[in-house]
């Protein structure tokens, strides 16, 4: 049942001006009294039924999370006119290393650090490329080229975080975050890992989640520990 407050209703301020203002003084401070009682003692269960009802129909702030992230892909989805603007900036540092021998042959070395700025984050993309040409045509020629970026913003667009993301394969043709081969990304909440754009392992909410796992050697939870014998089983021990 709802709290009912009564205020009485202001006298008629009368004699001097500092008596009317004593007068309206006590009448604020009364007031103040009630007031501060009255919030004090407000839960849902003393508020009127109907309100009640409208107080506890109100979503939380996971189905909230859900509903709009539907909604969000709905809209995308089913857009007719969609603009998109974004500031950029945009450089390239290059790094070159020879190594020539009479002896032995050549040895070249390529770097490469493309980096983009924009509103979403800071793209480095990394371009690794070495070559071996030996003199002797018998051992011939060897090339190995890595491509891999670090990325720092924002890594998941559907929950809004950001973070840090870690792997290769830098973007898809359309311009988002590939996560083929293997990648890893940093939130303030998780840290994940992927494989083939598969989350495979991933640590959240103080636990930690693994599709599949090895241990070489022993695992420990709490005071015990298992352990490989040496005949191919396990064992069982306390530490």
């Amino acid at each position: 049942m709802a709290n009912n407050v009564f205020f009485d209703t202001p006298m008629n301020l009368t004699g001097t001006a500092e008596e009317q203002l004593r007068t309206l003084y006590g009448y604020l401070y009364t007031m103040s009294e009630k007031l501060n009682e009255a919030m004090n003692t407000i839960t849902v269960d003393n508020m009127d039924q109907e309100l009640q009802t409208k107080i506890r129909e109100i979503p939380s702030a996971q189905d909230r999370t859900q509903e709009m992230t539907a909604l969000k892909s709905m809209i995308i989805k089913t857009a007719n006119i969609v603009r998109n603007e974004m500031d950029e900036i945009r450089t390239i540092l290059e790094g070159h290393y020879e190594a020539l021998s009479d002896q032995f042959g050549t040895y070249e070395q390529n770097l490469t650090n493309e980096i983009t700025a924009t509103a979403e984050g800071i793209l480095q993309s990394y371009q690794f490329d070495e070559r071996i040409t030996a003199n002797d045509e018998s051992i011939g020629a060897f090339r190995r080229r890595i491509s891999q970026y670090i990325f720092t913003g924002l890594v998941d667009a559907v929950n809004g975080k950001y973070g840090v993301a870690v792997g290769n394969n830098v973007t898809n043709a359309d311009d988002t975050l590939n996560t083929d081969q293997m990648c890893a990304t940093f939130t303030m909440d998780e840290m994940a890992f992927y494989i083939n754009g598969t989350k495979v392992a991933w640590f959240g909410n103080e636990t930690f989640y693994i599709d599949r796992g090895k241990i070489e050697n022993s695992l420990q939870i709490g005071n015990h520990k298992w352990m490989a014998r040496e005949d191919g089983g396990m064992v069982l021990v306390k530490v």
